[in-house]
């Protein structure tokens, strides 16, 4: 079996702290990464993120990430039609530098394909509570989502498209991939313990706590011929009944979840609750349409990728099927060796069925490892193997900064152990 890529992920610090030329000797050494992209816009964070402490990293013990910055040279003409522009960065060590050439220069010299990642968060939360708070999306009481941006709203769709057209034209990247956060999930458990209700039949329900109920939202069902009025007040009906003191509405809602209704039956019941999802999903993927047709026709080569992170993409207005045929290829970002628990694999492998399902057979598709504590080596290679079993074309590494030694070099063994070899083209 032959795979084209393993592909590592990069952070600006990362870059600070262990210096390029010495995190790209250990990729090569020890994974056999062909491939590195930089995090060019990334969320509010710690890191590591699933440890205490960084492992490996010579000069600090964990680093908080600014929220939502671009760590490249953003091209002015790129945002001359956008009212949002991307957020630089306050920190002294990261400020007037351009990451993105820097490692785009490391891999060129060693031969590795390059790309950048526009990451959860496009929009920073001061900006999202103040000259931006239009764009955000709102829950169905009107209430703001932090700085969750509406798919429907003019002004985030014409930034969308200037990131990606940014960084397609004025960089030499062989791709260009996010995993931004798609309309909010509302809440996905019920608010009792109850006997009978499936967790899909709580998922669906809670969705109405979700988003998106702006203007631009009712605009654009409005004019996909919705009767949005209809919409919201029957979902309004089913939110209401998370707060005990609407009665009637609580008593509805406790009753539901306290009946063996699937969440089918719930479906047929309420056709506006699948208009409100439909809407959603086809509001992401009208949206990723419009990227996908200005990137390629800013650089027609380059490859367009969606990092793929949802457990349950549908509640957050994600359909694998609509979206993948606005992407290139797509990353799958599950991490179940992280876990610790051998269990937890099966969840892996239902979830790259699900997707290559979602995709089709042909579609370029990288499956993501994780060599993060609590992984274990034994729990890596078992990760590569099902990541071949399950037709994946690449490997991804999901990553670095916070990754055990003994793991890594569990890569390059998990590799040979699945009789897998990287060979490009």
């Amino acid at each position: 079996m032959y795979w084209r890529e393993v592909v590592a992920s990069l952070y600006a610090w990362d870059l600070v702290d262990e210096g390029l030329e010495h995190m790209l000797d250990v990729l090569e050494r020890e994974t056999l990464t062909n491939s590195v992209y930089l995090v060019a816009l990334m969320h509010d964070e710690k890191r590591p993120l699933t440890d205490f402490y960084y492992p490996h990293n010579p000069r600090r013990k964990v680093y908080w990430t600014e929220d939502s910055r671009a760590y490249w040279k953003p091209n002015p003409d790129s945002y001359k039609h956008s009212r949002i522009k991307p957020r630089l960065s306050d920190n002294e060590e990261l400020q007037g530098h351009d990451w993105l050439q820097e490692l785009i220069d490391g891999g060129r010299k060693r031969g590795m394909t390059t790309g950048a990642e526009l990451s959860h968060t496009w929009l920073d939360k001061e900006r999202a509570v103040g000259e931006f708070q239009d764009v955000v999306q709102r829950d169905i009481y009107g209430k703001r989502f932090d700085q969750q941006i509406c798919f429907n709203n003019p002004d985030v769709r014409t930034y969308g498209i200037a990131l990606y057209t940014d960084l397609a034209a004025h960089y030499d990247i062989d791709y260009v991939m996010t995993c931004v956060r798609g309309f909010n999930p509302g809440r996905p458990t019920s608010p009792s313990n109850v006997p009978f209700a499936s967790n899909e039949l709580q998922r669906l329900v809670g969705i109405t706590l979700g988003g998106c109920f702006c203007d631009a939202c009712e605009r654009a069902a409005k004019k996909r011929g919705l009767d949005w009025g209809a919409i919201k007040e029957r979902l309004r009906w089913m939110a209401d009944g998370y707060d005990r003191f609407n009665a009637r509405q609580a008593f509805d809602l406790n009753l539901l979840f306290h009946s063996v209704q699937t969440a089918t039956a719930l479906l047929a019941e309420v056709p506006e609750l699948y208009q409100f999802l439909k809407f959603r999903t086809d509001s992401i993927t009208e949206f990723f349409g419009e990227i996908y047709a200005a990137v390629h026709k800013a650089k027609p080569s380059i490859d367009v990728r969606l990092n793929h992170y949802a457990g349950f993409p549908e509640l957050m207005g994600l359909d694998m099927k609509g979206v993948g045929q606005f992407m290139d290829s797509v990353r799958s970002s599950d991490y179940s060796e992280q876990s610790g628990d051998p269990a937890r694999m099966e969840w892996k492998r239902g979830y790259l069925h699900a997707v290559r399902h979602a995709i089709g057979v042909d579609k370029y598709f990288l499956s993501a490892i994780s060599p993060r504590p609590k992984a274990t080596p034994e729990l890596v290679k078992q990760g590569i193997l099902i990541s071949a079993q399950c037709g994946a074309d690449a490997l991804t590494i999901g990553h670095y900064d916070g990754s055990w030694m003994n793991c890594l070099r569990a890569i390059k063994e998990g590799l040979e152990e699945a009789g897998v070899e990287i060979r490009r083209g």
